[in-house]
């Protein structure tokens, strides 16, 4: 992240419902700043608990497998590279919910990767072409 905004008070409201994913709340407060991770890019996981809160893929949170993704805000990730990481067979309702969410958030970039899986790596968006794959 960026140089620190000068007032710490400043931090991430949700929406009326809605609360932050596991680990969302640094993230979440930075881009209240109008700071961005140094590499622009977050990686989300689904129904897995990340190693830890930043990974070799970025800043990391969490959508928990007892949380329903469309109860998360998710507006903090929009105009940034957003990797979303699951099992090689996730829950394929959950994964088109949390996809349909974070499409709307506007994402630069928005890639579904599932180790061993088949492909191991789907672009939702890119940053050429938009919308690439409908969740």
């Amino acid at each position: 992240m960026t140089a620190p905004h000068p007032d710490p008070r400043i931090y991430w409201r949700c929406s009326p419902g809605r609360r932050l994913p596991a680990h969302a709340r640094p993230l979440a407060d930075a881009r209240a700043r109008d700071l961005v991770p140094a590499g622009r890019q977050v990686a989300v996981y689904l129904d897995r608990w990340p190693v830890a809160p930043a990974t070799a893929l970025g800043p990391a949170i969490c959508c928990p497998p007892d949380m329903h993704p469309c109860r998360l805000d998710w507006r903090y990730l929009a105009a940034l590279s957003v990797l979303v990481v699951t099992e090689p067979t996730p829950a394929k309702d959950r994964l088109r919910h949390l996809l349909a969410e974070l499409v709307a958030v506007q994402p630069k970039r928005l890639i579904l990767l599932q180790p061993g899986g088949t492909p191991a790596a789907v672009f939702i968006v890119s940053a050429a072409r938009g919308l690439e794959v409908q969740p």
